[in-house]
């Protein structure tokens, strides 16, 4: 099972082009116009350019603006689909926050990205955009991994690894308290996501969802994007594969554990004595 880095800066991560990179410090996002440099990790003066990963058989997108391969060309495909092609433009970082008579704030956070038709008084319409990448863990490997290629002397695997479940942790709830504005506005709102994730979402949470091929009323959409090597510019790039819709009740029952998932009563206080016949207590009450 080799964990090794996909991509740097948009290119493979051992191919001479990303050699030279690192060698020069030549760290602009290929992808993200928006930022002098790459930002991960986000100090020091070293920066990882890691794009995307391989984890065992997973080929993970787990910087989010990789996805904005091709100027945004995400951003274009939610407009072309739900809008065709009227004119549009796009805003990021929109923020959401109520408060109560009482004084207290509410804050929905922040939407990645808010596309408006373009003229005036268009402002009426809007698309809700996120961008779902996944995360990683042991991240200090990459940076191994980098000085070895570096020193060409690259090893097959690195001991980092995927943090799937961390990244369903922080993008459910968020989906859910924005998701609910949206309906309550009739305003499409679209996750971005690869397939490989897609697929591991819907096999944790079992949430009830249908591919659509035309867009009408729906309000949750999720977009989902294959990652692939074109063997002619010796490149991943991504491609629209799916386009699938769901309702944020749904997400709120994905929360919901299945039956047959819940761990047995007998098996939960075996666990609990284990723990306790091997360990001493942090805290003591008396």
């Amino acid at each position: 099972m080799a964990n090794i880095q996909l991509e740097a800066f948009g290119e493979i991560f051992n191919s001479n082009i990303a050699i030279n990179r690192f060698r020069n410090r030549e760290y602009s996002c290929p992808f993200d116009s928006r930022i002098p440099k790459c930002d991960k990790p986000n100090r020091g003066p070293i920066r990882y350019g890691s794009c995307t990963a391989k984890v065992g058989t997973n080929k993970r997108i787990i910087c989010p603006r990789r996805f904005y391969q091709g100027n945004y060309k995400v951003l274009r495909d939610i407009r072309d689909f739900i809008w065709g092609d009227k004119p549009a433009k796009a805003y990021d970082e929109v923020g959401f926050q109520k408060e109560t008579q009482e004084g207290d704030k509410f804050y929905y956070g922040n939407i990645d990205w808010i596309i408006v038709p373009q003229g005036d008084n268009k402002d009426s319409e809007f698309i809700g955009v996120e961008i779902q990448a996944d995360s990683t863990t042991g991240t200090g490997k990459f940076k191994e991994g980098i000085d070895d290629l570096l020193s060409n002397s690259l090893k097959d695997h690195y001991a980092f690894g995927l943090n799937t479940l961390a990244s369903f942790k922080g993008f459910l709830p968020q989906f859910i308290f924005k998701g609910q504005l949206f309906d309550d506005w009739k305003k499409p709102y679209v996750a971005v996501i690869q397939d490989e994730l897609w697929n591991a979402f819907k096999s944790k949470f079992r949430i009830r969802y249908r591919e659509i091929t035309n867009y009408s009323t729906e309000t949750f959409l999720f977009f989902v994007y294959k990652l692939e090597l074109n063997s002619i510019t010796n490149r991943y790039e991504i491609q629209l594969s799916n386009i699938y819709t769901s309702r944020w009740i749904d997400f709120l029952f994905a929360f919901a554990v299945e039956n047959e998932l819940l761990i047995n009563y007998d098996e939960a206080i075996s666990k609990i004595r284990r723990k306790i016949s091997r360990s001493h207590p942090k805290i003591t009450f008396e």
